[in-house]
């Protein structure tokens, strides 16, 4: 097991800029300026921002885990995969819930969706995807041996987490602030957790072989 790389404590920046922000009054012009930008694209990355939107909600994301859960039971992968990134995500949104509670920032005024009246900081969508999708990368990489497979993983599991963010954005939802802390929250606690469970792992299975 690799010794925990604290480069990655790098990620706290965003999370202590974010919640800086977030509380600071008023809402600083650069994160109108972010929705006003996406606003510009052309109207047919409407449905499919949307449809990505909803892929990284709460449904989406206990689908997925759900079927990461059980794909691992079946390839008998269960404390290597399915485990640990359920563990992960389970993590993810408690603290996420905290931390809504905690900063009590509102919605942006000029959100698209009405019925998102959960506080806004930071992005649970941001956090919670960026939690799973690097926790699901970070296990596939101790099995994945080929390079160019492990690389396509990377890009994909990294890619996809970010591109939920920024629909969070498209649809005035969060600010960019709430979206930059989501994602550090997430890749965090991802990173911390995986470490923590494979030391608790290696040293039960060494205490067995005692």
């Amino acid at each position: 097991m690799k010794k925990f790389n604290f480069w990655w404590l790098l990620l706290l920046v965003p999370i202590f800029f974010g919640a800086f922000v977030a509380i600071t009054e008023p809402i600083p012009e650069f994160e109108r300026a972010v929705f006003d930008t996406l606003q510009k694209l052309p109207k047919f990355f409407y449905y499919p921002l949307f449809g990505l939107t909803e892929l990284g909600g709460t449904i989406g994301v206990v689908t997925v885990t759900v079927l990461i859960f059980v794909l691992s039971i079946i390839f008998k992968k269960f404390f290597t995969v399915g485990l640990p990134v359920a563990l992960t995500v389970i993590i993810s949104r408690i603290v996420n819930v905290c931390l809504k509670a905690l900063v009590d920032r509102p919605r942006p005024e000029f959100k698209l969706f009405p019925n998102e009246t959960e506080t806004s900081f930071p992005s649970g969508h941001s956090q919670n995807n960026m939690a799973l999708y690097i926790a699901l990368l970070l296990v596939l990489l101790l099995i994945v041996k080929r390079q160019d497979i492990r690389n396509w993983l990377k890009c994909l599991l990294i890619a996809l987490p970010i591109i939920i963010g920024i629909t969070r954005l498209y649809f005035g939802v969060h600010y960019i602030s709430d979206v930059l802390a989501g994602w550090s929250v997430g890749a965090l606690l991802a990173i911390v957790i995986h470490t923590l469970y494979f030391k608790v792992l290696n040293w039960k299975e060494t205490r067995k072989c005692i």
